[in-house]
């Protein structure tokens, strides 16, 4: 990427955020997301970015001066999040200026395209200084964008799961616990752990995290036994790793390596997975099942024969390039062993959320916004209810945030970040997706709003795409 991408942050058409006003959303059927139950005909008052007064049907709400939405007929719930989220596509100081402008654009767009599907918060646990420098735009209005939880890099061990992963590789706990202690003075929310750290190093983790104050998320280390982990106050489990590890055993003889990685779930029976459930519902830990991500894994066939175009459309062109460097490291033998393992690994879902064990809603995929539909989707054919999926895209997350009563539920006083549904969520998940109009802390963007953003992200696509073509012409 050279110099034909230079003129792509000029060419965007970023949504400049507006000043919240107050609004009246009237007699709307609310799901508060504090109980499975629907409000009937109740108003919602928003003033200065917050819920101000949640009305009964007949009672008047407010003084009468602010501006009203007709929510007759439809379903009001708080915001969407993802909680295991990419934004930071690979910024580092050794870029040139055309490609670190290119990977700022490419945020900007999953970001608003995140708001644009009903995502008002989301956590990267692999960020950077460009995360750093979002939030902080969106905190003061200068950036459309949902509340952003972030990680610095990813924390792996030494040799790395990933050939790329190099500069965050950790050999020594004291290299590691400097990484921690630098983590928490640059301002991140948290610390991710990946797959390769040696125990004694993810040991060091833990205690400079817990001395930092800073929760550890991510995935169990395959050298680490998952109820260590959770022993030792690992606060969020990604990809369900680690119970693979636990079905298969010391005998399978995986190693941390990239084509051994999830590859024991297929040695999970129902009992092993009863068993790792009720363990984990004796620690306070959530785990982020990214359904999504292992049933977008393709077999070689399908590599070449298979095409999602929705999905295609709303993923960055220049993020393709990742797609094509996973199926460089991750073989068809092992690609085939991820989805022989959907039925246990769904059945591990939902045997987490029987047991108490809290689920959260997380993609790991670049098609931002779309693909949390897809997991919602994907947790209830996991035998989830549309209520359970809600609650892990809403409240739950608060809850794991300790913000609870700020977002993620319709009570006074909380961010007004609310989707404003056509059909009822609690009937059929995919209703989540039935989007009339959204308000972001206070911000209302009707539909026909929602659409022209849309189509303005598409626009900015097809001339990347243009423009990724003729770099590519150029090279050759």
């Amino acid at each position: 990427m050279k110099t034909l991408l230079l003129p792509l942050l000029s060419l965007c058409c970023l949504a400049a955020p507006a000043i919240a006003s107050d609004y009246l959303i009237e007699n709307a059927n609310v799901i508060p997301m504090t109980e499975e139950s629907v409000l009937e005909g109740h108003s919602v008052r928003v003033q200065g970015g917050r819920i101000a007064e949640i009305c009964e049907p007949g009672r008047a709400c407010g003084d009468g001066g602010t501006e009203t939405i007709d929510g007759r007929g439809k379903f009001l719930i708080p915001g969407l999040t993802d909680m295991h989220a990419h934004t930071n596509p690979g910024e580092n100081a050794a870029m040139e200026v055309a490609q670190r402008e290119m990977v700022r654009r490419i945020q900007s767009q999953q970001l608003r395209q995140y708001v644009m599907f009903g995502v008002t918060t989301i956590r990267d646990p692999a960020g950077g200084p460009a995360n750093l420098r979002a939030r902080e735009k969106i905190r003061q209005g200068a950036m459309v964008g949902p509340r952003l939880f972030s990680s610095q890099g990813i924390m792996d061990g030494d040799p790395p799961l990933h050939p790329a992963g190099a500069p965050y590789a950790f050999a020594t706990g004291e290299k590691a616990a400097s990484y921690v202690r630098e983590t928490a003075a640059a301002g991140y929310d948290f610390v991710k752990v990946y797959s390769t750290l040696q125990k004694a190093t993810f040991d060091a983790v833990i205690r400079a995290a817990d001395e930092a104050g800073l929760p550890v998320v991510g995935h169990v280390p395959m050298p680490v036994h998952i109820e260590y982990a959770l022993r030792s106050g690992m606060r969020s489990v990604e990809h369900l790793s680690g119970y693979d590890v636990a079905c298969a055993g010391p005998e399978a003889g995986l190693q941390p390596i990239m084509n051994d990685v999830y590859q024991g779930m297929n040695y999970c029976t129902p009992e092993k997975i009863r068993g790792l459930a009720e363990m984990t519902a004796n620690y306070e830990v959530w785990n982020v099942p990214t359904l999504i991500v292992q049933d977008n894994v393709k077999s070689e066939w399908e590599r070449y024969t298979v095409f999602n175009e929705e999905e295609s459309r709303y993923t960055p062109p220049a993020l393709n390039v990742f797609q094509a460097y996973l199926y460089e490291i991750f073989l068809p033998r092992a690609r085939a062993g991820l989805k022989a393992a959907r039925v246990p690994r769904m059945a591990l879902v939902k045997a987490l959320s029987d047991a108490g064990a809290p689920i959260l809603v997380g993609t790991d995929t670049t098609a931002s916004g779309f693909n949390v539909h897809q997991e919602l989707a994907l947790l209830v054919e996991s035998g989830l209810t549309p209520y359970q999926v809600l609650t892990a895209a809403t409240s739950e997350p608060a809850r794991y945030f300790e913000r609870e009563g700020e977002f993620g539920t319709i009570v006074e006083g909380a961010s007004a970040d609310l989707l404003l549904l056509d059909a009822n969520p609690l009937e059929d998940i995919g209703n989540a997706r039935a989007i009339a109009g959204l308000m972001l802390r206070g911000d209302w963007w009707p539909r026909p709003r929602i659409e022209r953003e849309l189509a303005a992200i598409q626009a900015e696509y097809a001339r990347d795409a243009e423009l990724l073509a003729a770099e590519a012409q150029s090279a050759q």
